[in-house]
């Protein structure tokens, strides 16, 4: 299931994924905190990802002046979206610093299903796949296919405790390089305010052979480093026999 919600606001963080990671926080806490506890208690990866879209955007220093974003979530935990959803619907404004986002609307969005081996995938937030040194891999790269493979199969393997039903082909069909500024709490409280992590990523389209049912989880999953924090949100574009 997908969740769609739009907010109004002038200006974010640039670092600006982490204040949504709090409304989502929030938003469980709010629906309620038992589930918001033991959502949080366990350090393994979240069943959600989530990708932004931003209105009319600019760059002023440290900042992103918008005139509104959306924020797409998607996962196949319905429990996790009912109470997202909930939270959502019960609190009208969200803080960040001193920053602000007043939620405007919010609903479901149909979800499509996978029933082909072969689909064509389009990134709607950014896809992060790094080696076992932190480096970012390329879809040129000689070996992306294999820590895609790699990343779906921990995925995979931590929601449903399987993983990977058949290895995945990967063809990328056209990309491009993005780089993403981000912090956190850990992050500042070592390096000081205003130092960044920096991150090296790629938007674009690519085809994607396994079987259908890890196909489905992905597109719900996300695919990608660091899910929970905006990275590897999917769409459907179309189907290849």
């Amino acid at each position: 299931m997908r969740l769609i919600c739009s907010f109004v606001a002038e200006k974010m963080p640039i670092s600006y994924r982490m204040m949504l990671v709090s409304v989502i926080k929030e938003s469980l806490r709010i629906s309620d905190e038992q589930y918001y506890k033991r959502f949080y208690e366990n350090t393994s990866m979240k069943p959600f990802v989530f990708s932004t879209y931003l209105k009319d955007f600019h760059f002023v220093d440290q900042e992103v002046h918008v005139k509104g974003l959306t924020i797409t979530i998607s996962s196949p935990d319905h429990e996790f979206l009912l109470h997202l959803y909930n939270g959502l619907q019960r609190k009208q404004a969200f803080s960040y610093k001193q920053y602000q986002l007043v939620k405007e609307r919010i609903r479901m969005l149909p979800e499509k299903t996978v029933t082909d081996s072969t689909v064509v995938f389009r990134t709607l937030s950014p896809l992060l796949v790094e080696d076992e040194n932190q480096k970012p891999v390329y879809p040129d790269d000689p070996g992306y296919e294999e820590h895609v493979n790699y990343l779906a199969d921990l995925i995979l393997r931590q929601y449903r405790g399987k993983g990977l039903f058949l290895p995945l082909i990967v063809r990328p069909l056209r990309w491009r390089k993005v780089v993403v500024k981000e912090t956190n709490h850990e992050f500042e409280a070592v390096h000081g305010k205003n130092r960044f992590l920096y991150f090296t990523a790629h938007h674009g389209w690519f085809s994607c052979t396994g079987h259908p049912q890890d196909l489905q989880l992905l597109y719900q999953l996300g695919l990608s480093k660091r899910r929970n924090q905006g990275f590897g949100l999917l769409e459907i574009e179309g189907v290849r026999g």
